[in-house]
């Protein structure tokens, strides 16, 4: 398992921004592999890195989410994308080509339940707002409510 794959999906994206935002400084491979590198973090603190690119667990970063655990955080990511900055490139196209994709997806499943709800009789449409009013969320039947202005019947 790589770096990314270690990592949260948030902890990715933060460590793309750290990485586009040049918070990384000192690089150096100290030995085949393990690079350590110091981090800007969020509140102007520096962070200390240690990156093991063959154990991405046994990475190091002294910040307070992950010292003392086997957790690889932003500081450590943004540190991966410095050292190998075409996989940052590589990630964020795949992840605009992944959310273009869903965007679409969803265009067209709204396009059809669009149509399908269009086509409906009007006891299944009746039958389906009841059924969406009474066991969806509280928050939804309350806004029917007040927007329909049924309390003032």
């Amino acid at each position: 398992m790589g770096i990314l794959e270690c990592a949260s999906g948030a902890s990715i994206w933060r460590g793309y921004d750290y990485f586009k935002e040049n918070k990384v400084k000192n690089i150096e491979e100290i030995r085949k592999g393990i690079f350590s590198a110091k981090v800007k973090g969020s509140s102007s603190e520096e962070y200390s890195i240690e990156l093991d690119i063959d154990h991405p667990r046994k990475s190091k970063c002294n910040c307070p989410h992950a010292d003392g655990k086997r957790i690889v955080c932003k500081h450590i990511v943004a540190t991966y994308f410095t050292v190998f900055p075409n996989e940052a490139e590589t990630f964020y196209e795949e992840a605009m080509n992944y959310q273009e994709k869903e965007e679409r997806r969803q265009e067209e499943l709204n396009d059809k339940v669009i149509k399908y709800v269009c086509k409906m009789k009007k006891a299944d449409l009746c039958q389906s707002l009841l059924e969406l009013l009474f066991d969806g969320p509280e928050w939804q039947y309350n806004r029917f409510i007040r927007e329909h202005g049924v309390d003032d019947m």
